[in-house]
């Protein structure tokens, strides 16, 4: 088959969705299938326009961006190969880029797939002009982008039941997954903290540092915390400007518990999630948790998994089953939840194992599309 991805990012953008749309592409390559990846500029500086990264062929094409990467708009469509696609599959109905390339795709009479996500989610967002201009926007795209997909796709239940609801429309549930590897592969806990020089306790994130995924909220959370631990830390992983950060956490006397890795390979990153007593995702916007793929990798390591009640979360983390939950924005219950964690060994454990039965692997995601695909 001819598969054609799009989204306003990809490789060498590093993201959750970019990692998603790369695992999947790479697999369809794995099985034979001719995959093209459809992608603006943006974020590839130096990078040609046409390359073939691991088998698959990126067209980075001329856009405009206004103001935030969602609102990337195309100025040029590459309607040979979209016309000669046997499928294009879009990613996110909130991506203005991905909208218009399904649009093109229809019109030029090819089959369209679309993942649906984050549906109807900026009703909670923190910044009042986009809480009151967001919704209209994404729901001008949601219809925009229900009427030019033959399929529509989720990874969230969250989104299958908003979808049901508001819009009457069932989708197809396929999750996101993780490399089959990351099951088996020798722990390296001791390595990480040798490496950071880091000792028990700590918890850690991971993820982008940006002002919605609450790691501010993390810092106060650590700073009531180590009032009853002194050497409790938090173990910050992924890009990001730190600044603000280092500043919040020395001004409430925490600085030497909280560790900025930045980016990092992803056996560092597994070697921190092995270390740490488990994985804290203290995001504040239904927006940021579409599906986090850090709960999955936390649980493909056995670690339990402390985050907010925000986005597809409640419907994957079950609280006191295979996770702890607590309200965003809420550093005190976060606090709490780390404290019990790091005191009760057993919990820890338990939570960790049972979280473990919850997860899929990209070969048994990859082959479910590709049977989606075919199906008239």
């Amino acid at each position: 088959m001819r598969i054609v991805h799009i989204h306003h990012h990809y490789w060498p953008v590093v993201g959750g969705i970019e990692n998603v749309i790369k695992a999947l592409a790479e697999g369809m390559v794995k099985l034979g299938h001719e995959v093209h990846v459809v992608t603006s500029r943006y974020g590839a500086d130096g990078r040609p326009r046409e390359e073939v990264v691991n088998g698959v062929h990126v067209h980075r094409v001329g856009s405009v961006r206004l103001g935030y990467p969602d609102l990337t708009y195309p100025l040029e469509y590459p309607i040979d190969l979209l016309k000669n696609a046997d499928v294009v599959n879009g990613h996110s109905q909130n991506s203005l880029f991905t909208v218009k390339m399904i649009e093109k795709a229809k019109e030029l009479g090819v089959k369209t797939v679309t993942h649906f996500m984050a549906v109807d989610a900026l009703s909670d967002h923190p910044n009042s002009l986009v809480r009151l201009l967001g919704p209209l926007y994404s729901r001008w795209a949601m219809l925009r982008a229900i009427r030019s997909s033959d399929t529509r796709l989720v990874k969230s239940l969250r989104d299958k039941e908003m979808l049901k609801s508001r819009y009457s429309i069932d989708a197809v549930y396929v999750p996101d997954g993780v490399d089959e590897g990351l099951l088996s592969m020798p722990n390296k806990a001791e390595e990480f903290k040798a490496k950071y020089n880091i000792n028990d306790p700590f918890v850690v994130y991971v993820g982008r540092l940006h002002k919605l995924k609450g790691i501010d909220v993390l810092i106060k959370a650590i700073s009531m915390a180590a009032k009853e631990e002194p050497t409790l830390t938090a173990v910050i992983v992924g890009p990001g400007d730190q600044r603000p950060y280092r500043e919040l956490a020395n001004r409430l006397g925490v600085g030497r518990n909280v560790v900025f890795t930045g980016f990092v390979s992803e056996e560092v990153k597994i070697s921190a999630l092995d270390a740490s007593t488990a994985l804290v995702l203290p995001s504040m916007s239904n927006y940021v948790e579409a599906f986090s793929l850090a709960i999955t990798e936390a649980w493909a390591r056995g670690k339990p998994v402390i985050a907010t009640t925000v986005g597809e979360v409640p419907y994957r983390v079950r609280h006191m089953t295979n996770g702890i939950l607590v309200p965003p924005r809420n550093p005190r219950a976060l606090a709490e939840a780390i404290t019990l964690l790091t005191n009760n060994k057993e919990l820890d454990k338990k939570l960790g194992t049972e979280g473990r039965k919850n997860i899929c692997i990209w070969d048994e995601i990859v082959d479910e599309l590709i049977k989606i695909y075919t199906t008239k």
